[in-house]
């Protein structure tokens, strides 16, 4: 009776038994091309179709119900199968020796907290999950990727802190969309003077610069606009001393105007409004042609963030944690080199590490009380002696 041995997965030959591994499982040898190998029992091939079955839920919008019916069992049966699958660490560790030459940087907010993005036009290259984007968790993100040509940011003060920290040499270009959105906010989308109409339509212009003589035009039309409506913006109300006690006594006629127009000054002044034109100028030589760079942050907010919040919204049951999981699962598919899910799994020993992990964090903290007189981590009642430390009797209590 032959016995039942696997086939080779290079050639396909006969293999037989040559040992064991560092675990104990049977290692197999070829015949034919002696390479070595280990048999894929039952119970890791089940355990690798679950977590194959989990990952196209999670990356995808397709109800539970409709996974399970797929795979003949009831969407309870499929959630108990799961529940190993929730164990598994993610990894996104970024190349720090790959120099771009965009990054975009954006945050969201979700359910699970503020999800900052670091991205190109094409891939995901890191994330962070914080509360607010702070000049912190933007550090956090920052760390570890190495500075690129050009970063374009939405104006962020936290973004802006964090990039003169991490990559003190990256020139900065401002979302182009943002400061159209600042300029909206003031003037509304209808404008009823003169000056806050011909500031909009100044705005509306900046998403169609091409070259530096079109930014040059527009720079002179900003300029313009200031010496035309310079009394303009200046003029002052009186206020009334007694709805403003300690404050000055006048107000900005056209505040919301005169804003409007002092956003536009600081993204010049600053520097951070047409480096997308001046960048690949200077990197432009005759062997290479020059890189084609974007003015805003639409790449990454229509490209990532928006398909994050539609798989957050089908996800929308699952717990905060739960959801970061899956949106973590499916920013890592999303890298430009992502590792296979089932083999990260599969090298985590499908989550018992996290779970062995865990339980030596638990039996390891100390429960006995502190030196210095501080109470214990975990404590089930109150101490005996606190009642008569705190002057309460015991027929007090029965009272």
């Amino acid at each position: 009776m032959k016995t039942n041995r696997p086939r080779c997965p290079v050639c396909h030959g006969s293999m037989k038994k040559n040992g064991t591994t560092s675990k104990g499982t049977t290692r197999w040898r070829c015949t034919t091309c002696n390479a070595s190998s280990t048999r894929t029992t039952q119970t890791t091939a089940v355990k690798a179709a679950t977590f194959r079955t989990f990952i196209t839920w999670a990356t995808s919008t397709r109800p539970l119900d409709d996974v399970a019916a797929a795979q003949h069992v009831t969407a309870r049966t499929l959630q108990r199968r799961f529940t190993w699958c929730w164990y598994i660490t993610i990894p996104h560790t970024p190349d720090p020796h790959r120099i771009h030459d965009q990054i975009f940087i954006d945050g969201t907010y979700l359910a699970g907290g503020c999800l900052l993005i670091a991205a190109t036009a094409t891939h995901v290259i890191d994330w962070h999950w914080c509360k607010r984007e702070t000049t912190t968790s933007y550090t956090e993100l920052l760390t570890g990727i190495a500075a690129p040509l050009l970063v374009t940011t939405d104006g962020g003060q936290g973004a802006q802190s964090a990039i003169r920290t991490c990559w003190p040499t990256t020139t900065v270009q401002r979302c182009l969309v943002h400061v159209q959105r600042v300029v909206r906010r003031h003037t509304t989308s209808r404008p009823r003077t003169p000056a806050g109409k011909t500031l909009y339509r100044l705005a509306l212009k900046l998403t169609g610069i091409r070259d530096l003589d079109q930014a040059a035009a527009w720079i002179t039309r900003l300029h313009d606009y200031g010496t035309v409506y310079d009394d303009y913006l200046n003029e002052k109300t009186a206020a009334d001393p007694r709805t403003t006690p300690g404050r000055r006594n006048w107000t900005w006629t056209h505040a919301r105007v005169r804003k409007a127009h002092n956003s536009l000054l600081t993204v010049y002044r600053r520097g951070h409004q047409f480096n997308y034109l001046e960048v690949p100028t200077r990197m432009s030589s005759s062997e290479t042609p020059p890189p084609v760079l974007k003015p805003t942050t639409s790449t990454l907010e229509g490209g990532f963030n928006a398909m994050i919040k539609t798989l957050a919204r089908a996800h929308r049951g699952v717990s905060a944690e739960h959801q970061r999981t899956v949106i973590d699962w499916w920013l890592h598919l999303h890298t430009q080199i992502s590792d296979d899910p089932v083999g990260i799994a599969g090298d985590q020993r499908w989550g018992k590490v996290a779970l062995a992990k865990a339980q030596d964090l638990l039996a390891n903290e100390d429960q006995s009380p502190s030196d210095d007189g501080r109470p214990t981590i975990y404590d089930t009642a109150i101490d005996s002696t606190y009642q008569h430390s705190m002057g309460v009797q015991k027929g007090w209590l029965g009272r």
